[in-house]
């Protein structure tokens, strides 16, 4: 005999295959949880601020704050340049040895290629990984849209970020 329709109670929800979890169960059970990834991403933008921003200081960009002077497109590009070029000699060594920047080895986590659950060369990290999303970033009006769908993303069941998905990388527990 079944229970009588209750218009109130709960959905049932459906199970979920590891499929859709995203990957083996190995690699469910091993992916960096989103407040592991957001501890990484604060320290790594504390990280950038510091070393860039002193030297954005020197140079007059912040002169006249607040009412600092729009920069043309090439100063902008010259500064992502610079900004892209900080970020690698900061993290070169935790790339290239633990697939980490600064703030995931801080936080115990590490980018891994999705398929085969190694480690991920730095060269595609900075390449693949890193550098569409900074360029796209400096199209103005598309480039903040593109860059807030890629944070969100990690919303998603396999919290895999548009980064992730350009690469084939997630992010993972550290192996001790």
């Amino acid at each position: 005999m079944t229970s009588p329709f209750n218009p109130y109670q709960a959905p049932a929800a459906d199970e979920l295959s590891t499929d859709e979890l995203g990957g083996t169960d190995g690699l469910v059970s091993r992916k960096a949880t989103r407040s592991e990834r957001l501890l990484a991403a604060i320290i790594d933008s504390l990280i950038g601020f510091a070393t860039l921003g002193p030297l954005q200081w020197k140079l007059g960009v912040y002169a006249n704050f607040p009412n600092i002077r729009k920069q043309s497109l090439a100063e902008t590009a010259a500064w992502a340049g610079a900004a892209v070029l900080i970020w690698c000699l900061v993290n070169g060594y935790f790339l290239v040895t633990n697939s980490q920047t600064i703030g995931k080895r801080v936080a115990g986590i590490r980018i891994e290629n999705y398929a085969t659950e190694q480690r991920t060369p730095a060269w595609k990290i900075v390449v693949v990984r890193y550098l569409p999303i900074v360029l796209c970033a400096q199209i103005p009006i598309v480039g903040q849209i593109a860059t807030l769908v890629d944070v969100l993303l990690i919303f998603r069941r396999d919290h895999r970020c548009l980064h992730d998905h350009i690469a084939g990388t997630v992010v993972v527990k550290a192996r001790a």
